[in-house]
């Protein structure tokens, strides 16, 4: 087994443990049987279970700047692209829906120096829906909101969808996109604006 290979079968597993019974309940011998290794072999890719941990919550924090910084390569205007970050992180859960639970959840177990590399680039994440939001402001296109309050209310509407979404279900993770792209857009974006999102929306 290659060691890339072997690493990212105890971040499968580590991801998968973590999800289930939470960071704390699962230990690293609950891991190595998982993977079917050794200790020595989890010992070599990471010093102990908080690396692990940092390691998952790096990876998809990573994932999504990558496709907040996609999108807003690809829209010249802020709404459009706000819209389109939205959408695209709420569904980031089809695919990664255990990963950000750990990422939102567990976060806080990490040890002060990682915690505090992983506020830095959950810092990135927030400054890019700040700036963005900002720049809807200056265009005049927003309502009299506080920018960091609107900042704030996107991700708390976002983070906590994995809790209840059920996939299969009455609603597909795409449609609870558009419907969190209305409810935001009515509470930030002035009357006019809004209408024309839930236009281009609903055709």
């Amino acid at each position: 087994m290659k060691r890339t290979n072997t690493k990212k079968k105890i971040l499968k597993k580590a991801t998968d443990l973590f999800y289930e019974h939470g960071f704390v309940k699962a230990s690293i011998r609950d891991i190595v049987r998982a993977v079917g290794v050794t200790n020595s072999t989890v010992y070599i890719h990471f010093k102990n279970k908080d690396e692990i941990l940092y390691s998952i919550i790096e990876d998809i924090g990573s994932t999504l700047l990558q496709v907040l910084h996609e999108v807003s390569g690809t829209h010249d205007d802020p709404v459009d692209c706000l819209r389109e970050m939205i959408f695209s992180q709420v569904c980031l859960i089809k695919d990664k829906r255990k990963e950000i639970k750990i990422y939102i959840e567990e976060q806080y177990q990490l040890p002060t120096p990682l915690r505090k590399k992983a506020l830095a680039q959950q810092r990135k994440i927030y400054d890019i829906y700040y700036e963005k939001i900002g720049e809807i402001m200056k265009k005049g296109l927003a309502n009299e909101v506080d920018q960091t309050v609107a900042t704030f209310s996107i991700f708390a509407m976002m983070n906590w969808a994995y809790r209840w979404f059920q996939d299969r279900k009455r609603l597909s993770i795409e449609e609870v996109a558009e419907h969190m792209i209305k409810i935001l857009s009515s509470g930030i974006l002035k009357d006019r604006v809004a209408e024309d999102i839930d236009k281009s929306s609903s055709s």
